[in-house]
C-alpha cells in the first residue's frame, strides 16, 4: 500500500494497492502486446466517433442511439430534441478540441469545459460560476436517488478550496511520474478520473468532463487501447457509483482501479472478438451491426430475441420488437452471422415464436487463450 499526492478533504491520502489489482494489469499487458491494430490513433479516433461519445452520454442515463449521434454529428437530423442535439454535439467537439489540444492546464481545461458544457447549464448555475469553477455548494445525486435530506447527499469539494485540490490534480497530472507502460498509464488516468469527480468543480456535466479529460491524457500518452473504458462502464450497472462511493470512504482507490482495470479488459476482448467476426464476414459489418455483436457479447447465459430486445431498449429509446429484430437482428441471421437454435413456447413478436439466438461460432476463428473475462467465450 502507497500513499498518493492527492488527499481527500479530511485530509486523509488517497492510497493504493497495486498487489490488488497486478494480476489483471499483467493480462491486458499480454494482450495489448499481442493486438498492435489496438495501439493505433485509428483504433482511438474510431472508437471515439461515435461509440465511446454514447457511452459517453449513457454513463450519465442518456440513450441516445448511435445512428442518431451519426446523424446529428453529419448535420442530418430533423425533429430532434434540442438539448440531445446540444449533448451530442458538445461531446463531439469537445473530443475534436482534445485530438488537436495537448497541454492539458488549468486554461485549456476551462476551454474545454466550455465546449463540453455550453447552452446545458441553468440560470441560476451560470449565475454562480466563477473563470473556472463553482462558487457554490453542489449536490451530488448517485444513480438518480435524490435524499429528501440535502446533508445525506455528497456535496463535493468546499467551492472554496477547490483550486487548492484542482492544483493537486493539475501537478499530479502533469509532473508526477506512472509511466512505464500504457496500462500503468491508464491507471493514472483513472485515478485522475475518480479525483475530478471528487472534486466536482463544476455544476454540472463533472463525469462528462472528468472521463473526457482521462480519454484526453490517454491520447496525450499514446495509450489507445483504452481509449474504450467509458464502454465498461455502461456494462456494469451501479458498480462504478459503488466504486466511487466505496473509495471516498476508504480514501483507497485500488477497488476502483480494479473495477476500471477489469471493465476495459470486457471491452477489448469483445473488440477483438468482433474483428474476427468482420474479418471471416462475406460483407463490410456496420455501425449497426457492431452494436448487436456488442450486445450480445455483453449478456450471460441463454439469449432470446425478447433478451436481446431488452437489453436493447436498455440504452436506446425504446422500439418496438419488430422493428428492433427486423433492423439489428434479421440481417446478421440472413449473413450467418448469428444462428438460430431454436424457438420457445412464447412469442416475440406478431405471433412468431421466440427465437434462441446466437453468435454464428463459424464467425468466430479467435485464440481463445487471449478471453480471460468472457467466460462463456472461454
Amino acid at each position: 500500500m502507497s500513499n498518493l499526492s492527492l488527499k481527500l478533504k479530511n485530509g486523509m491520502a488517497l492510497s493504493i494497492n497495486e498487489k490488488y489489482f497486478a494480476k489483471t494489469k499483467d493480462e491486458l499487458e499480454e494482450f495489448i502486446a499481442s493486438e498492435k491494430e489496438l495501439c493505433t490513433e485509428n483504433f482511438a479516433k474510431k472508437v471515439l466517433f461515435s461509440n465511446e461519445l454514447k457511452a459517453n452520454n449513457q454513463v450519465e442515463g442518456y440513450s441516445d442511439d448511435v445512428k442518431l449521434i451519426e446523424d446529428i454529428i453529419a448535420r442530418k437530423y430533423q425533429g430532434c430534441d434540442e438539448k440531445k442535439i446540444k449533448r451530442v454535439l458538445n461531446l463531439y467537439y469537445g473530443y475534436n478540441y482534445i485530438l488537436k489540444n495537448h497541454d492539458i492546464n488549468k486554461e485549456s481545461l476551462r476551454e474545454l469545459y466550455q465546449i463540453l458544457a455550453k447552452d446545458l447549464l441553468n440560470n441560476k448555475d451560470l449565475a454562480r460560476m466563477g473563470k473556472y469553477y463553482r462558487t457554490s455548494p453542489v449536490y451530488i445525486v448517485q444513480g438518480g436517488i435524490i435524499s429528501k435530506n440535502l446533508e445525506d447527499l455528497d456535496q463535493g469539494i468546499d467551492s472554496k478550496r477547490i483550486s487548492e485540490f484542482m492544483d493537486a490534480y493539475f501537478n499530479f497530472l502533469n509532473n508526477l511520474d506512472f509511466n512505464q507502460t500504457i496500462t500503468e498509464e491508464y491507471i493514472k488516468s483513472q485515478i485522475l478520473h475518480f479525483y475530478f469527480v471528487y472534486i466536482h468543480p463544476y455544476f454540472d456535466v463533472n463525469g462528462r468532463t472528468s472521463r473526457t479529460v482521462a480519454m484526453w491524457y490517454l491520447l496525450n500518452k499514446k495509450a489507445y487501447p483504452y481509449i474504450i473504458f467509458n464502454r465498461g462502464i455502461t456494462f456494469s450497472g451501479r458498480d462504478y457509483d459503488n466504486a466511487i462511493v466505496d473509495t471516498k470512504k476508504t480514501a483507497d482507490i485500488s477497488y476502483f482501479i480494479l473495477y476500471m482495470l477489469k471493465t476495459v479488459q470486457a471491452e477489448l476482448e469483445k473488440e477483438y472478438i468482433m474483428e474476427c467476426i468482420a474479418k471471416s464476414a462475406t460483407y463490410k459489418l456496420i455501425g449497426e451491426d457492431y452494436q448487436t455483436l456488442l450486445y450480445l457479447l455483453s449478456m450471460n447465459g441463454l439469449i432470446t430475441v425478447k433478451d436481446y430486445v431488452a437489453t436493447y431498449n436498455r440504452f436506446h429509446d425504446k422500439k418496438k420488437a419488430k422493428e428492433i429484430y427486423e433492423t439489428m437482428l434479421d440481417p446478421l441471421i440472413k449473413n450467418g452471422i448469428l444462428k438460430v437454435i431454436r424457438t420457445t413456447n412464447s412469442y416475440m413478436f406478431d405471433n412468431l415464436p421466440n427465437e434462441v439466438i446466437e453468435i454464428n461460432s463459424e464467425m468466430m476463428q479467435y485464440d481463445h487463450q487471449k478471453i480471460r473475462s468472457l467466460t462463456k467465450f472461454r
